[in-house]
């Protein structure tokens, strides 16, 4: 599944590693979320990480940075104006 795939409300796992999202969030009966095994084996190294993180793919791509890097969309504007803009409503 690619990343466009995905609605911004929409639940995902996502591996940290690869950046990349792994699947939308399984429920178990009681409509709590099944946590998804991090395997991981091939390094030989253990890691902390028990589980693949999940969330809203809106807060996924924001920490995992999953659409590549962010900009600033006001951030070119100077102090002068951007005060200007919050006196004036």
């Amino acid at each position: 599944m690619t990343d466009s795939e995905f609605n911004d409300d929409d639940m995902v796992y996502v591996d940290p590693d690869t950046k990349t999202v792994i699947g939308k969030v399984e429920y178990d009966n009681d409509g709590k979320p099944k946590s998804l095994k991090y395997d991981k084996k091939g390094e030989g190294l253990q890691t902390w990480r028990k589980f693949y993180p999940w969330g809203s793919y809106k807060s996924m791509k924001r920490t995992f940075r999953l659409e590549g890097k962010r900009t600033e969309e006001d951030g070119e504007s100077s102090f002068d104006s951007a005060l200007s803009k919050l006196l004036n409503f």
